[in-house]
């Protein structure tokens, strides 16, 4: 089971999502449960049929009920079901095998020998009609879209939603990840931002990542976004605050609004809400500004 696709795959937030869940079986974390695994890849076990092609391999319980058994990392995993065959799943195609009436599944189970979540089949069967939903819907929207057009919604999305999302969400381990990886950790995040079976329309080249340690408690990151934008707003770049202290993050933006002329700073905070900090300072006291604005904060 471990190979170097199993070392790139990390379901940290699921993990972290269905131990919340395990302590206090609420409709919320149940919920955050189910948001944590709609992005995820997962290891589900499998043997190799006569034409040498491998298939899921199925777990039966005392009454002979039979299960999709699925694996959010190796450490779950049993010393013989490492040693078996494996296939790195999307989790709505893990939810498409169970919905699929000719197995005859009672529900999928989640690290079935440390933390034994089943998800049953009538639920699998309801995500799994979701998902249908809405990538027709995405089609839909899709045809509707110019190459412009889908530029700018990705954009939007990424520098407005997932990046201050994540970094408030992840906090420390999102900082890192983006001091070690930069371009291509941000070019990652625009591709999963992107409508299924869309191709990401930027270049990991049309980033520059600059991380700067201010002080002993103050790290700053610069993103510079695509100089090209196709609408408004858009940002020219972003500022990632983080003081490893105390944990506390910051997003700044200098942004285009198209309400109000030149460039302007902005900040995203940990509620989603964006607020406008007035005219953007000229090029070369950015930094010094966003620096005299984090110790404020």
């Amino acid at each position: 089971m471990e190979d170097k696709q199993t070392k790139q795959i990390s379901n940290e937030r699921a993990e972290a999502a269905i131990l919340e869940y395990k302590a206090e079986q609420t409709k919320e974390n149940f919920s955050k449960v189910l948001n944590m695994l709609r992005p995820s890849q997962l290891f589900v076990p499998s043997l190799v049929n006569e034409e040498k092609k491998p298939m899921p391999l199925f777990l039966k319980n005392k009454e002979g009920e039979q299960f999709l058994a699925v694996f959010t990392s190796q450490k779950h995993a049993t010393e013989e079901i490492k040693r078996q065959a494996v296939i790195v799943m999307p989790f709505p195609v893990c939810n498409s095998l169970v919905a699929n009436d000719k197995f005859q599944l009672k529900g999928m189970v989640i690290n079935p020998y440390t933390d034994n979540l089943i998800l049953k089949t009538d639920l699998v069967k309801r995500l799994y009609e979701a998902d249908l939903a809405l990538a027709k819907q995405t089609k839909e929207r899709q045809m509707e879209l110019t190459p412009a057009q889908y530029r700018q919604r990705v954009r939007n999305r990424v520098e407005y939603q997932a990046l201050p999302g994540r970094l408030y969400t992840e906090g420390e381990a999102f900082v890192n990840r983006l001091c070690e990886e930069k371009e291509a950790f941000i070019y990652q995040i625009f591709s999963d931002a992107c409508a299924q079976g869309k191709g990401n329309p930027f270049a990991e080249s049309d980033f520059a990542v600059l991380a700067l340690t201010i002080s002993s408690d103050l790290l700053l990151i610069r993103v510079d976004m695509p100089a090209k934008a196709d609408g408004e707003p858009f940002c020219y770049r972003v500022y990632v605050t983080f003081r490893p202290e105390t944990k506390e993050s910051g997003y700044y933006v200098i942004e285009k609004n198209p309400e109000m002329e030149g460039r302007r700073l902005g900040t995203v905070g940990a509620d989603g809400k964006h607020e406008d900090l007035g005219e953007a300072p000229v090029e070369g006291v950015e930094l010094q500004e966003i620096i005299d604005r984090s110790s404020i904060n």
